[in-house]
């Protein structure tokens, strides 16, 4: 199977339906800015972590871990290889997740504002979170 063809898989494990069809994943994938982190158990990919550099700041994009696989910590050893990056960090985060907002607060991520109606099935506001450059603190 294709890296892509793994990713929507798993992102369809983890939505129900995925938010990001093949083609976008394999056009992310092509990127030369973009980086992915994956997990594995034995041959199959249970998480991963896609980030976009726009002009020296990472936008986390896409952090996914297989519900099976979910409340072991893998969300946090995936976050765990953006420890030591120097560069500014954002993302968004649906209002409604908690958990997910409270793993990126414990990585330095604070609430800097939000989007209205940003996500949808369901339709849902998003808050914008940063986190500061290691050079800026």
């Amino acid at each position: 199977m294709k890296k892509a063809e793994e990713i929507l898989t798993l992102l369809s494990d983890v939505y129900g339906v995925s938010p990001w069809n093949l083609e976008q994943i394999e056009a992310d994938l092509k990127q030369a800015n973009t980086e992915y982190f994956y997990l594995y158990d034995d041959q199959t990919l249970i998480g991963f972590l896609a980030l976009q550099d726009l002009a020296g700041e990472l936008e986390i994009t896409q952090l996914a871990v297989k519900k099976a696989y979910q409340g072991q910590g893998l969300a946090n050893r995936l976050m765990g290889f953006l420890a030591d990056r120097p560069e500014r960090l954002f993302l968004e985060v649906r209002v409604s997740n908690q958990v997910a907002k409270a793993l990126y607060e414990k990585y330095g991520f604070q609430p800097v504002g939000q989007r209205k109606n940003y996500y949808q099935n369901p339709v849902e506001d998003a808050i914008l979170m940063a986190r500061e450059g290691k050079e800026n603190v």
